[in-house]
């Protein structure tokens, strides 16, 4: 268990959103470990920037959308990535609420201090 807000848990998404056990499954790991107490980033990039675009994500599974959702209410941080989203011309407006866009040194920044960091 985690003991301060200061440990953290940083996943990197680069699964595409069809691929919905594997979105699912990061998805609810996140929330386990923000129930746990740990600051939780999760860092969308190549197709898994897809998620975070309005257009997209209305057209998700409902667990998705539900897990990601809860995941932002209850303060993990969603980011998308710069260069994914220049890549698949996605603007900061074109993002789900309370997703941004961010550099890949942020990444770097956050997973450089984190506990753990996973990769899906």
């Amino acid at each position: 268990m985690a003991e301060t807000k200061q440990d953290k848990v940083v996943f990197l998404v680069a699964s595409p959103p069809a691929d919905a056990p594997r979105m699912q499954t990061m998805l609810g790991y996140a929330l386990a470990a923000a129930s746990m107490g740990f600051e939780v980033i999760i860092f969308f990039t190549l197709d898994g920037i897809h998620t975070l675009k309005k257009k997209v994500f209305e057209k998700l599974d409902k667990t998705i959308q539900e897990r990601l959702q809860e995941c932002i209410k209850i303060g993990c941080k969603v980011w998308g990535c710069s260069s994914a989203a220049a890549t698949f011309n996605i603007k900061p407006e074109d993002v789900i609420e309370g997703a941004q866009i961010m550099g890949i040194a942020s990444f770097y920044n956050e997973a450089a201090n984190a506990k753990v960091v996973l990769t899906w």
